[in-house]
């Protein structure tokens, strides 16, 4: 087949996957990043110029925020053209996640034959699906991270300094959508040392991004007064270390997390490992089963009947992603080259960053390393089996493509639920003149705070007797019972959530989002309804009730 025809393959494919979901609510961080936007449609040079309640108290948004503004530039441009509505936002973003796939293709070329194999594995993951629903940056940060490389590479090969020109833009683009495109720097310098063998003039076009990133922190401190690129960096190791999980659990959840987000390699494994490998792989999940144990017991939402089995998927998990860093070791060991060298700094560095240095761990941090884990794939069929039948080539990707699309629509039904519950409560209470507030936040706040409800602030409280209260069980940020604020229960809102499989539940480990909610990226089990409980206030002892 020709490019052509695979680019054609590739962006088909990746378009049908995608487009089911472009009607999804709002979802987790999707609302900062639609605060920021509606900001620079106001202030564009301003972006960060205004104060939101995420934490349940109100702060300067670069607090909450901890990346920088390119993103919700691109929401902010669309929004001008399409408006603020679901569909026309997440048609943007489908843009941009076909933009990365098909830069997978032309990056592939240079690794293996099967290019468009090589993509359809990097797109049919968790990690890339899902993110690709949201209008938050990652996929954004992708597709300049391909491109990136694609140039960089290309112009190493070609000797092109446009396209090394061009890369060195896309790099500091990359970085300003979000802060680990940074980590382009050293992992292009690498390859182009050894691929040169040597240290050129070329490596010169590094400093361009270096130089655009330090004008940005130099602008955002004379503006905010702190400089946000190194702010995020103390930021994030601050919220680790809340986090109180050990080196060690950390290390267990980052596998569970790569083999989960990018489960449609694990499907592969039968077919480009040896029986030794896998009789080694089952080994080495009866060994990681004690540390598996130990990390959930520090999940107390967990419930009690779930327990065996969160463990069981958590030790199944943290072997997939076991298989994965297997995979970028084997190819640097057989090959060892400047491309096998580069896709072993690409998988191992996105696993390190995503498991220890990022402040929580997630499958959107993954996510870089589908495009990799799609190549080393690809180049490892090639290599176990040269001729091999179709079956050995699809049935993997199809098994795995079917999981992703299951937990992309358990997803969209997580996040409706947050939309049906706010017109829910504007239908039935809207009506009665009374300050409704909430607590949670995610794609949530959004709705509530579009029907007029209050986020409820613990700092300046301003509640009165007969206000309403909104709780919902499966969010973050949720405190209850509230200290010297007496309340009545009026109703409990439930909504149906996805059958057998979710990706947020905390009562069976789910926590796609971030590993704070639970320690698995997705987790199969028996999946509460979503509720939402409606409370009023009370008066204080002593005084009549509201009239």
């Amino acid at each position: 087949m020709t490019l052509p025809g695979r680019v054609a393959l590739v962006v088909v494919a990746t378009s049908l996957v995608l487009l089911p979901f472009v009607g999804k609510a709002f979802h987790a961080d999707d609302t900062q990043f639609l605060w920021v936007a509606r900001q620079i449609r106001s202030h564009p040079a301003d972006f960060f110029g205004f104060a939101a309640n995420w934490y349940g108290y109100e702060v300067p948004i670069y607090r909450i925020v901890t990346n920088p503004p390119l993103s919700p530039y691109y929401t902010a441009l669309v929004a001008s053209v399409a408006g603020w509505s679901e569909i026309g936002l997440h048609l943007a973003f489908l843009v941009a996640a076909v933009a990365a796939a098909v830069g997978i293709v032309v990056l592939a070329r240079r690794f293996c034959a099967e290019s468009a194999l090589a993509a359809l594995v990097g797109v049919l993951t968790p990690a890339f699906v899902v993110s690709s629903t949201n209008i938050m940056c990652d996929t954004l940060l992708l597709a300049f991270w391909i491109w990136a490389t694609v140039l960089w590479t290309e112009g190493l090969e070609r000797r092109r300094p446009g396209m090394q020109c061009a890369s060195a833009l896309l790099i500091a683009l990359a970085a300003l959508t979000k802060y680990v495109g940074v980590a382009l720097l050293p992992l292009l310098l690498v390859y182009a040392v050894a691929k040169r063998r040597r240290l050129t003039f070329e490596l010169l076009w590094l400093g361009v991004p270096i130089t655009l990133l330090g004008a940005y922190d130099l602008y955002t401190f004379l503006l905010y007064g702190r400089g946000l690129l190194f702010g995020a960096v103390f930021q994030a190791s601050g919220t680790r270390a809340r986090s109180g999980l050990t080196l060690l659990s950390r290390g267990i959840i980052g596998l569970a997390f790569t083999g989960g987000s990018l489960a449609t390699a694990a499907f592969y494994a039968p077919v480009v490992w040896p029986r030794r490998a896998l009789v080694a792989a089952l080994a080495s999940a009866a060994v990681l089963l004690i540390p598996a144990a130990s990390t959930v017991s520090g999940y107390p939402a967990i419930g009690v009947v779930a327990i065996p089995w969160v463990i069981a998927q958590l030790d199944l998990l943290a072997v997939a992603g076991l298989h994965v860093l297997a995979l970028a070791g084997a190819d640097l060991l057989d090959r060892r080259d400047a491309d096998s060298l580069l896709l072993f700094l690409w998988v191992t560095g996105g696993f390190v960053f995503a498991s220890f240095v990022n402040p929580t761990i997630n499958a959107r941090s993954i996510l870089l390393i589908a495009p990799a884990i799609g190549i080393l794939v690809a180049r490892r069929l090639e290599q176990r089996r040269p001729r091999a039948r179709a079956g050995w080539v699809l049935v993997p990707l199809l098994a795995g493509g079917c999981l992703t699309l299951l937990l992309a629509s358990a997803d969209y039904k997580l996040a409706g639920s947050g939309r049906t519950a706010a017109a829910i409560i504007r239908a039935d209470y809207g009506h009665l003149g009374r300050t409704v507030w909430f607590q949670g936040h995610w794609g949530f706040q959004y709705y509530m705070e579009a029907v007029g409800a209050r986020p409820f602030d613990r700092v300046r409280l301003g509640m009165h007797p007969g206000d309403l209260m909104i709780l919902p069980e499966n969010n973050t940020n949720v405190i209850f019972p509230l200290r010297g604020i007496p309340m009545t229960a009026l109703r409990v809102i439930e909504l149906p959530s996805s059958r057998g499989l979710t990706t947020v539940q905390p009562w069976i480990g789910a926590g796609f989002y971030s590993e704070l909610l639970g320690p698995l990226p997705f987790a199969f089990g028996t999946v509460p309804p979503e509720r939402y409980y409606v409370l009023m206030i009370e008066p204080p002892p002593g005084q009549a009730p509201p009239g």
